[in-house]
């Protein structure tokens, strides 16, 4: 077995170190499939979280075979994780020239153009995606909060309230939706949301605190006291509890 198929085999077994080894001699030797061979190193370096060299493996990767779409992804991935995000979009863009049926690159793309603000382009990719996937319910999350950074709460409603169709036990969407509606001042919506986010067992600090919020504003001080009894016990010492 040559180094390449070795290193392949190594990375497949989870020994991500011995990989690395047999790769990148196989890479110093001049080996074949130099391509392959730094697209799997850069797997096992992503794997080990170490996005920097997986960044570096995946351009090597790309600059020895410019036609792969998934390297091109793979690429964009770690750039996103390295908030590198113009870099990411390029690297997405180029994924989805290549393989228009890249979803997940789709998906991604659109993220990063949340996380640059570009409203327009987040919701012209995530509305494809869900042209293409109508199944997918997480990108009816994104597009939501899309919407909702435009404005458009009651349009980001109906899209939360689309992935719930699709997936009733994501618990991010209920929380969002929980939001929209204190934010609305709609308390009573809000809470028959937020209590069924709580009895799922749902105690992140953020949620606790609209949910306090919302006990207030339509007097279920009952509940509201139990509950900030619990996050007491839960956040000690939170000066924004205290503040409630």
């Amino acid at each position: 077995m040559d180094k390449l198929h070795l290193g392949i085999d190594l990375y497949l077994s989870g020994d991500l170190h011995g990989a690395i080894k047999v790769l990148k001699e196989h890479i110093d030797n001049q080996g074949h499939d130099l391509g392959v061979t730094y697209y799997h190193l850069g797997l096992c370096y992503s794997d080990l979280n170490l996005q920097a060299d997986a960044g570096k493996s995946f351009i090597k990767a790309v600059e020895y075979s410019p036609e792969k779409s998934m390297y091109h992804y793979r690429l964009g991935v770690e750039y996103f994780r390295l908030m590198a995000l113009d870099k990411s979009a390029l690297s997405l863009e180029k994924t989805v020239s290549l393989n228009p049926e890249h979803q997940r690159s789709r998906f991604l793309l659109g993220q990063v153009y949340f996380q640059q603000g570009d409203m327009n382009k987040a919701y012209d990719t995530f509305t494809e995606v869900i042209q293409r996937s109508p199944d997918f319910s997480e990108v009816y999350n994104w597009r939501a909060k899309t919407l909702y950074q435009q404005g458009k709460d009651d349009e980001a409603l109906q899209d939360f309230y689309k992935s719930l169709e699709l997936d009733e036990g994501n618990k991010e969407t209920l929380l969002e939706i929980s939001k929209i509606y204190a934010y609305q001042q709609e308390f009573e919506k809000a809470y028959d949301v937020s209590n069924r986010l709580y009895n799922k067992g749902y105690r992140s600090f953020s949620f606790i605190k609209i949910y306090l919020v919302i006990l207030k504003n339509i007097n279920k001080l009952d509940e509201y006291y139990a509950i900030k009894q619990e996050a007491n016990i839960l956040f000690p010492n939170n000066q924004e509890l205290e503040s409630l």
